[in-house]
């Protein structure tokens, strides 16, 4: 098995934390799947977690190309492969393939590397659960958008990144180079101008490996900036246990049509016990007023009769409350790194039906209770 550059330039990495963001083609899974492999291989008793969004893709991709480096490296055996998602080396290392769909992962795994296939479809406090008790962390990613990664990782001192393109995969399939390479073909004229917004997206993601524009995002009226704290504010919850539970801070200024929100809690696996302690340390003022999803009346009861002025709000059709928030400019503060997340990436899951994608809105859907409420309350 010959070496891409891709590899070398991944293997190259020596700090704590490595982010290798890339385009299509470029071999960045595959490689680093070889370097665990070897890791895990060479040194006993090691603790390799390989994390994912889902499972049902991990076993069509990261775990199949898994099992298919190990039967190229002729070290491959059935009987080690348990339940399809764990590894077990002869000198007592594993390679466990967890997806965050079917796994409770508790508060953080020990373990001596946590690689994060895909790191753009998490959220920010998984991630943070996930890696803080690691040794090593390894993640990769589609530069799809922008998102936590560029703010709250790359920035760090421990932390090496790198760019990786299909150009850096030198076995890379003649079919496949033709089709990325289509994409420029398709988005510029020679002369190098835009022609199609779309395929010139394409070919800055896949072909160059650069951050792109999620395509058929919903909300372009946002930006970031700083909260008004002269407003009125309300707080919007969404619940959740396996999805996050999510507070968020928000205050109108009706005048200039501007929407402000701080996001205060965004947490899975807590119970209605620690979601009251934190509610309790965000919310100063029992008075101030919480705007609720109604589908969970026990713990708007509980969050009540500890002295919260809570209220639980129906809910209208999803597609009313987006061409609402689209009429508003809205400010999110730099501190919001999961709301910011979201706004880049809750897209149209079909633009013409008018259905949005039922993922990254967990905080975008307290949003909307929020917004409901000052709407009817101001008409």
């Amino acid at each position: 098995m010959k070496a891409t550059t891709s590899l070398r330039k991944i293997a190259s990495l020596k700090k704590r934390i490595k982010v290798i963001q890339g385009g299509q083609g470029a071999g960045k899974t595959f490689a680093i799947l070889l370097i665990l492999i070897n890791h895990a291989n060479s040194n006993p008793n090691k603790e390799i977690f390989v994390v994912s969004a889902e499972l049902t893709k991990m076993r069509i991709t990261v775990i199949k190309d898994f099992v298919n480096i190990m039967k190229l490296l002729n070290i491959y055996s059935d009987e080690r492969m348990l339940g399809g998602t764990i590894y077990r080396f002869p000198n007592g290392s594993f390679i466990k393939f967890l997806g965050l769909d079917k796994a409770d992962l508790g508060k953080g795994l020990r373990s001596d590397v946590v690689f994060l296939n895909e790191a753009n479809k998490v959220d920010f406090e998984t991630y943070r659960e996930l890696t803080s008790r690691a040794e090593q962390v390894i993640l990769d990613f589609n530069p799809n958008a922008r998102f936590w990664v560029h703010d709250e990782v790359i920035t760090r001192q421990d932390a090496d990144f790198i760019k990786v393109t299909y150009k850096d995969n030198e076995f890379l399939s003649p079919t496949e180079v033709g089709e990325i390479e289509l994409y420029k073909e398709k988005g510029y004229d020679t002369n190098g101008n835009i022609i199609n917004e779309y395929w010139a997206n394409k070919w800055r993601v896949y072909g160059l490996g650069l951050e792109g524009k999620v395509d058929g995002v919903i909300f372009q009226n946002w930006s970031e900036g700083e909260f008004d704290e002269t407003l009125p504010v309300i707080y919007g919850i969404d619940w959740g246990f396996k999805d996050p539970f999510v507070l968020i801070k928000v205050a109108f200024d009706r005048k200039a049509m501007k929407i402000y929100i701080d996001e205060q809690i965004y947490k899975s696996g807590l119970s209605p016990n620690d979601c009251l302690k934190l509610i309790e340390a965000k919310i100063p003022n029992k008075n101030s007023l919480i705007i609720a999803d109604s589908a969970d009346p026990t713990q708007i009861i509980g969050i009540k009769q500890a002295g919260f002025n809570i209220i639980g709000l129906g809910k209208e059709p999803i597609i009313n409350g987006i061409r609402s928030l689209q009429n508003w400019e809205i400010v999110i503060t730099k501190t919001s790194k999961n709301v910011i997340n979201e706004f880049f990436n809750y897209i149209w899951l079909d633009k013409s039906g008018e259905v949005p994608i039922d993922a990254f809105n967990h905080s975008i859907d307290p949003l909307r209770y929020v917004e409901l409420y000052y709407r009817y309350k101001h008409s």
